[in-house]
């Protein structure tokens, strides 16, 4: 129960509203039922300040060991690096 009261009355330091501290990659698996987009979708909404991307990781579940979602995962993530350095 503690840990679902802490989870429920989390506050970031900084408001999504004031976040520009760094870029944000999003690596949302297609078929992941348990943190669908739309679980994330409010919050990233209210980022304004700092650049956001979000990949869909074809085919990949929750924890995206997929062989498609996997490479996409892995690529993505090069890239992001790549494009903010």
């Amino acid at each position: 129960m503690k840990f679902i009261y802490s989870y429920m009355q989390y506050e970031p330091e900084i408001s999504p509203e004031d976040f520009d501290i760094c870029p944000i990659l999003l690596t949302q698996p297609e078929k992941d039922k348990w943190t669908p987009l739309c679980l994330s979708k409010p919050f990233l909404d209210r980022i304004k300040k700092a650049d956001m991307k979000i990949s869909i990781l074809q085919d990949g579940s929750h924890y995206p060991v997929e062989e498609t979602a996997l490479k996409q995962l892995h690529e993505n993530i090069l890239n992001f690096i790549d494009e903010n350095l």
